[in-house]
């Protein structure tokens, strides 16, 4: 009952702060000309990430959605998009963490299915981005079936992360491993992202938006480019916060 209730109160804090940074926004913060921005308001899910692990993360993350839907202008819609671009940050990193011996082959068929369907799911989604950036005359997959394809790919990969704990997610303090997560973390948000910003997004704030009209207005390098930047300044200020920082050291030894 202890542990569920200090569970329950550090979820808790990690939400004020994405509530704090989501109401500083400005001044901590740079909102670009379309909407999208460089803040700090998923810092909080990071640093529940790199204390204790995936679900907790998972969970705050969660809450981010919900807290960003309601304070920010943007709405819905700008909580479902702040929820997509951070979700690849922790997930990336967990499913690198996962560990299936010859031994659990069997046991863990579930994972390994989960796995393949999440990176059939992101071909597709690269295949949509592909043809955004090369053939703007195209009709291309309808705004449906993009947003099909993502939530497979988010949910396939919720399932490959059973059994993930604390002290997997631990061996990141290892600067070279993390950065690999990065690398490889911003790849998949880019790509979701900035489809999912030209299939649902902007179409939404703007009516009668089409996708190849939105890709004139603003240039697909943008939107990735302002995804990467925060990406970086998510996961970096976190590690150092966690890693190198006496003040959050005592949280990793007395929880």
């Amino acid at each position: 009952m202890l542990k569920k209730s200090t569970d329950i109160a550090t979820v808790a804090v990690f939400l004020a702060l994405i509530a704090i940074f989501q109401l500083l926004k400005p001044p901590l913060g740079y909102v670009s000309p379309w909407g999208i921005s460089v803040d700090l308001v998923a810092l909080p899910v990071l640093l529940a990430f790199f204390l204790y692990g995936f679900r907790t993360s998972l969970t705050v993350c969660f809450g981010l959605f919900f807290i960003v839907s309601i304070i920010a202008a943007e709405g819905l819609i700008g909580g479902t998009m702040k929820w997509v671009a951070t979700m690849p940050m922790i997930i990336t990193p967990a499913i690198l963490s996962v560990k299936i011996s010859k031994e659990q082959m069997k046991e863990n068929i579930v994972v390994i299915i989960a796995a393949i369907i999440s990176m059939i799911s992101l071909i597709g989604l690269l295949g949509v981005m592909y043809k955004l950036v090369g053939a703007q005359d195209n009709v291309l997959y309808s705004p449906i079936v993009v947003l099909i394809a993502t939530a497979i790919f988010y949910f396939a990969f919720y399932i490959s992360t059973k059994g993930m704990d604390r002290e997997e997610i631990s061996s990141f303090k290892d600067p070279r491993k993390v950065l690999i997560a990065l690398v490889l973390a911003l790849f998949v948000r880019g790509v979701t992202t900035t489809v999912l910003n030209y299939y649902f997004a902007l179409p939404l704030f703007i009516p009668g938006l089409t996708p190849e009209i939105a890709l004139q207005m603003i240039p697909w390098w943008g939107i990735l480019g302002l995804n990467i930047i925060q990406g970086v300044l998510e996961v970096s200020l976190a590690w150092i916060l966690v890693f190198k920082t006496k003040a959050f050291a005592f949280v990793r030894l007395y929880t």
